[in-house]
């Protein structure tokens, strides 16, 4: 009886939405890597800048691997503009594109279902599952808000009788603010005199290289399966 209260308790509730507008720190970890190799790293750590009402986003990775100069990627599809900016020996480089798409809508796997509830980093969070086969991602967002706290792909054992897992890949959200990002976040002033480009000599927009037959710039994932 008990616990088929509790799965009537947990087949009620859906999953929250993902956020459409937030900033956050999100260290991954590349589960599989030796933590001892300078490369590829095993970890990275980014800081997000997400308004999909307005259609911005800004991506900062912090360069604090070795062999990943600091670098920022700013997309305003408000604009049709995208530019990146990175940093080598002390030296920033600026390179621009059009956007010829439209933003995309943000979106959780479609097949989640929820397993329960448990603590991480102090917080009550529920545990959603979404089962490939080989392949299990599980994400825990906050039980009060849906704030995501932590994405992670597990591989199964397909020679273990109980499908052992180990995980592949991990998000970890930090510092999630559930707001609008201020408007300097999106500037490209701002962006290529952010802390981690500081240096001498600031960077102009008018220094920017336009990308050859504006073929733009890959897709970051983040928060992805």
């Amino acid at each position: 009886m008990l616990s088929a209260l509790l799965a009537l308790a947990t087949s009620s509730r859906s999953l929250p939405p993902p956020p459409l507008q937030f900033s956050a720190r999100i260290v991954t970890t590349a589960h599989q890597l030796n933590a001892t190799d300078d490369y590829p790293p095993r970890t990275r750590q980014l800081t997000v800048y997400y308004d999909f009402p307005a259609r911005r986003s800004r991506v900062d990775y912090d360069g604090v691997a070795p062999h990943e100069p600091p670098k920022a990627f700013v997309r305003r599809y408000d604009l049709q503009f995208e530019w990146s900016v990175l940093e080598l020996g002390g030296e920033k480089a600026c390179h621009k594109s059009r956007l010829r798409e439209a933003m995309p809508m943000p979106r959780w796997p479609e097949a989640m279902r929820l397993v329960g509830d448990e603590m991480a980093r102090g917080r009550r969070c529920e545990r959603w599952r979404e089962d490939h086969g080989e392949e299990v991602v599980e994400l825990l967002v906050e039980r009060d808000g849906g704030a995501p706290v932590r994405l992670t792909t597990h591989i199964v054992d397909p020679s273990s009788p109980d499908g052992e897992r180990s995980p592949l890949l991990s998000y970890e959200v930090l510092d999630f603010e559930p707001a609008a990002p201020p408007e300097e976040a999106f500037r490209m002033l701002a962006s290529s005199t952010s802390p981690v480009f500081e240096g001498a000599g600031a960077l102009r927009v008018e220094q920017c290289e336009r990308v050859a037959q504006e073929m733009g710039f890959p897709y970051i994932h983040f928060l992805h399966s």
